[in-house]
């Protein structure tokens, strides 16, 4: 007899470990090339195989180079622009996962940028292979030329998106999208990290304000959902992060309320119910107490 037994994934929460691909590519951006969005429902990598770059997330900004990776979690925006001297080529997945996942958590230890410790041709083989699922052209076209798969932005220029269409093919993706992050995990030194069968209510209550800060939250739906008291809730997360989980909450929405306004045209009332207050009142309220202006005169200051 041979066999082997699972004692890493927890079975009484087996959301947490799944994933599902959104979309996976690869390009190489010309001199200044420059990408921004609001919020996305699926978190967001990017691997630079080559170049430099700037991204700007959650008013932070960070110059970028080959072999590095940045992740944007789901709920969160950002821009990112090519350098106009060496602009960079990288590639991206967007996947759907629990905020909880012990997969980000591993791989990014709550950073924003991380380097790479994986070969990046390895990483690039990775990537082309998840695209290949429905795009038949890399494997009948560049292994015949290359005997590996390759991307050069002269085959495929433009956008050229090919949509994966069947089941079969959802699984194959799938499939593929785990074994690049199984291989990252298994070249990171972050792979190291604690293990992900403790228990730890105040990173879960974090992590659940992170992800869901757009929703009418009250700290006791938090409590529920994880099957604690509110009171000890409130006092682990205090203990672990130095505030209460409402003090965090709020410094959350208006993080994203800050950025919102600043990149975008919506209504203030808009603005508000993006990020959790169904009363636009209240929210200029807590706006004006965190940074000393209401957010009409926070836009105008701030406008990009």
């Amino acid at each position: 007899m041979i066999g082997n037994r699972d004692l890493v994934l927890d079975r009484t929460a087996p959301a947490y470990f799944a994933l599902q691909l959104n979309h996976c590519g690869i390009s190489a951006c010309r001199a200044g090339y420059t990408y921004g969005f609001l919020m996305r429902p699926y978190h967001l990598v990017h691997f630079i195989l080559k170049g430099t770059g700037t991204l700007w997330t959650k008013n932070q900004q960070y110059k970028l180079h080959a072999g590095q990776a940045f992740y944007i979690p789901a709920g969160s925006g950002g821009k990112y622009q090519a350098s106009p001297e060496n602009p960079w080529e990288y590639g991206w997945i967007g996947f759907y996962a629990d905020a909880k996942s012990p997969l980000l958590e591993q791989l990014f230890c709550q950073r924003t940028v991380i380097s790479i410790s994986m070969s990046l041709q390895e990483l690039e083989q990775l990537l082309l292979s998840i695209i290949a699922v429905s795009d038949h052209r890399l494997c009948k076209m560049d292994f015949a030329k290359t005997g590996a798969l390759c991307y050069q932005e002269s085959d495929y220029p433009g956008e050229q998106f090919s949509a994966i269409t069947d089941f079969s093919q959802s699984m194959e993706a799938g499939s593929r999208l785990y074994h690049l992050f199984s291989r990252l995990l298994e070249t990171q030194e972050s792979a190291a990290s604690p293990s992900i069968r403790n228990c730890n209510p105040a990173a879960d209550a974090k992590a659940y304000l992170s992800a869901c800060y757009s929703e009418p939250l009250k700290i006791k739906d938090v409590a529920v959902a994880l099957h604690v008291h509110p009171n000890y809730l409130s006092t682990v997360f205090k203990k672990e992060y130095g505030q209460s989980p409402a003090a965090y909450l709020r410094a959350v929405r208006m993080e994203h309320s800050a950025m919102l306004l600043g990149i975008s045209d919506s209504p203030v009332a808009a603005v508000a119910n993006a990020v959790g207050y169904q009363n636009p009142f209240q929210f200029s309220s807590a706006f004006k107490k965190q940074f000393g202006v209401s957010p009409s005169v926070y836009r105008k200051q701030h406008k990009t």
